[in-house]
């Protein structure tokens, strides 16, 4: 009776340690963008779009707006690599200082034109990212800080233009700071 009862205990904290060691499979599934081009380029968004996984082949960045304000002045792009935010949107269209600056010194200074069925932002080289007739058109990029720039564009327009799905609840709260 003891030596079952012993070889019982045995046999339930063996098979409980080795359950605990097992890796947690918990995937969000997220919307895919593929882009058609010469490299194989994939954005990966998130159904709540808080944020966006964009593939460029053995590089991964994420772009996301901090504290989810779509603004430019909250616009960031980290690589996923290294954890290190290597742009952020400075400035405002209203004042003419847009840009994206990113952590090796470069800026891409871009203009907003507004039109009545869409916009269209202007980058260093010509149009960098164009929505007319209320869709998304094709522009050309020649670096890879143009093509970064043009993604998060084509980010906040998904994110602009869809909403999430009805699983998904997004509870946001403000903090009130009572001063005497």
């Amino acid at each position: 009776m003891r030596t079952i009862f012993s070889t019982l205990i045995f046999l339930f904290l063996f098979t409980s340690q080795a359950f605990s060691q097992t890796d947690s499979k918990w995937k969000v599934p997220l919307l895919e963008v593929a882009y058609e081009g010469e490299n194989e380029v994939k954005m990966k968004i998130d159904p709540g779009f808080r944020f966006a996984d964009l593939e460029n082949g053995d590089k991964t960045y994420r772009l996301f707006f901090h504290k989810n304000r779509p603004v430019l002045p909250f616009a960031r792009i980290v690589d996923q690599e290294t954890g290190k935010e290597i742009a952020r949107g400075r400035g405002s269209y209203f004042f003419g200082n847009a840009r994206f600056e990113f952590s090796d010194g470069r800026e891409v200074k871009i203009k907003r034109i507004r039109n009545p069925n869409g916009y269209e932002i202007i980058g260093p080289y010509g149009p960098l990212f164009v929505v007319e007739n209320h869709a998304v058109s094709h522009s050309m990029t020649y670096q890879e800080s143009d093509f970064l720039t043009q993604a998060h564009f084509l980010f906040s327009r998904i994110r602009e233009t869809q909403s999430p799905p009805a699983e998904i609840i997004i509870k946001s709260t403000t903090t009130r700071v009572r001063m005497h």
